[in-house]
Formats: C-alpha cells, sequence, structure tokens
C-alpha cells in the first residue's frame, strides 16, 4: 500500500475556517509534520490566498463543500425542484472557489432523504450530472467525490447505505459520469455494516476514506450519533486498536502498490488544537510512514 495521510482541518483546527492566519498556521504546521492533503472548507476573509498557502506547504487540498450544504439545508436530491436548484448552485459556487485555489477535487452529498427515494436518486442523478457539465464548460480539471453519510441517525443522507451508493455509483459512470466516493468508517457502521465489507463492494469508485469515531451503544448518551468524537473515547466504534486492526485489513486490500489516502476526521474539543493534533497522531504509530 501507498498510504496519503489527509486532515479533515475544519473540524481539527476549528478557527482555519474563517481565519486566514490560523489556516495558514495550521497548513504549515501539518506540513511539517509529513502530512499530505487537507480536507476543508472556508469562508472567511482572505480566502483568496488559500492556493498560494497550499503551495508554500506543498499540500494538496479538498474542498469541503458538504459542510455548506448541511449549514443551509440545501439538498442535491431535492424532490422540489426549485430547492435542488439553489443546491445545485451552491455547488457550483464551491467548485468555482475551489478551482480559484487550484484544488481539483471537491467533496459533496446527497442531501435528506425526502419522500421517495427513488425520485430522490433521479433528483440527484439530475443534479450530479449538471454539475459536471458546468465544470466540463468552464474547462475545470475536478474530481466530484460523493460522501455516502449516515441515512438513519442525524443527517439522514439519501446516499448512505452501502448498496444503493455503489447501485448510483454504477448508473452515474454508465452515463459517463466519473464520481468517486469517500468511505467514512463512521457514517458505515452508523448504517449497520462493516466497514471492510462496504468498502471492498465500492472500491472501484472509491477515492479515499475517513477514519472518523462515534458511539452507537446507548440512544441516551449525550455522545451517541455522528459526532466526530476522537479516538480516545473509551467504548466507542473506532478506538486506536480497532483503527490498528483496521488498517492490517487495508492493507491487504490495498496491495501491490495501490494508493489509498486516509483521512483523520475528529472534532477537536480541546483548548490547544495544535497539541491535541499531536496526541492524536502520536497515537497513530502504524499511519507513520519510515
Amino acid at each position: 500500500m501507498k498510504l496519503i495521510n489527509s486532515v479533515c482541518t475544519t473540524l481539527f483546527f476549528p478557527k482555519s475556517r474563517k481565519s486566514i492566519e490560523e489556516f495558514t498556521r495550521m497548513a504549515h504546521f501539518l506540513s511539517e509534520k509529513g502530512m499530505d492533503c487537507i480536507e476543508f472548507y472556508h469562508d472567511g476573509d482572505g480566502r483568496d490566498k488559500i492556493g498560494n498557502i497550499l503551495s508554500d506547504t506543498g499540500l494538496n487540498g479538498v474542498y469541503i463543500a458538504v459542510i455548506p450544504s448541511k449549514e443551509k439545508k440545501l439538498h442535491l436530491c431535492d424532490e422540489n425542484e426549485d430547492g435542488r436548484i439553489a443546491a445545485v448552485k451552491l455547488f457550483k459556487n464551491c467548485i468555482d472557489e475551489a478551482q480559484a485555489n487550484g484544488m481539483t477535487e471537491l467533496m459533496m452529498n446527497s442531501g435528506h432523504i425526502g419522500n421517495s427515494v427513488e425520485k430522490g436518486l433521479d433528483a440527484l442523478a439530475k443534479s450530479v450530472g449538471e454539475l459536471f457539465d458546468y465544470a466540463n464548460k468552464k474547462n475545470y480539471k475536478l474530481r466530484l467525490l460523493m460522501e455516502p453519510c449516515d441515512s438513519k441517525m442525524d443527517a439522514c443522507q439519501l446516499i448512505g447505505p452501502y448498496k444503493r451508493t455503489l447501485n448510483f455509483l454504477q448508473q452515474m459512470h454508465a452515463e459517463g459520469l466519473p464520481l468517486e466516493l469517500t468511505m467514512d468508517t463512521a457514517h458505515t457502521v452508523e448504517e449497520g455494516e462493516d466497514f471492510l465489507e462496504a468498502l471492498t463492494a465500492v472500491k472501484p469508485y472509491c477515492n479515499h476514506i475517513h477514519f472518523a469515531n462515534c458511539f452507537i451503544k446507548d440512544e441516551q448518551s449525550p455522545l451517541y450519533g455522528d459526532k466526530h468524537l476522537g479516538y480516545e473515547y473509551q467504548d466507542t466504534e473506532w478506538t486506536v486498536p480497532a483503527l490498528a486492526s483496521l488498517f492490517e485489513g487495508l492493507k491487504a486490500l490495498y496491495k501491490d502498490g495501490e494508493t489509498l489516502r486516509i483521512g483523520l476526521e475528529v472534532l477537536c474539543r480541546a483548548d490547544d488544537p495544535y497539541k491535541y493534533f499531536n496526541d492524536v497522531w502520536n497515537s497513530l504509530e502504524f499511519l507513520h510512514k519510515d
């Protein structure tokens, strides 16, 4: 396996979303740590400087348009045409922002399940087609990544269960739309699915994966749901030992020099995100490159 290390920085370093100074500090810090890629959304002043910061630090960037779409409650799978068009407009704007900063990968989500799964999938297919058409007309070099999210707990996304996801990706590729996937460890277990089983099924379409944690054993717990817990939380789904065990399975799945990018997706709840990241990174020795 050829490992590419990535960090979802909007969660790990929350201030980096609005402050270009914090974004700069974070990017240099992670570059010095040996990270290869950062995944983020930035809507503060000075975001036109992001491309130069990525270039200076040698980091690749993935623009997470999932964040504003969830916040604005806009859904690419909206069965209401006005709502669907509004969602497409948001993602087009995000595509423009990503391209203006030299980023060629944009992560999106399907949107909330509506009244009909089939009608929602039809609307989503229409939206994806329009986004690829937009990128092609602008001569953008762009990879669109769909992240399956939980369909039952918090986000209630249409693209969640891996079999539905696989069928949709097969349809998109049959139509000449090279949509890719970001598979998330937390979202998969929230669906009641086995991560390696799901990843094996969708591997031909998978761009990269997220190491994310959740707690789903007790609905009465304040930790219950898709809360991007740290791996240090005991009795959760993806502790460090569980991730280390999963990594052995990933090495067997991605063999003969195949590339796998793994993004760390944790919400920092500590006062100092830099110290917290160091603690997290030091606990994940199996991800360290020689």
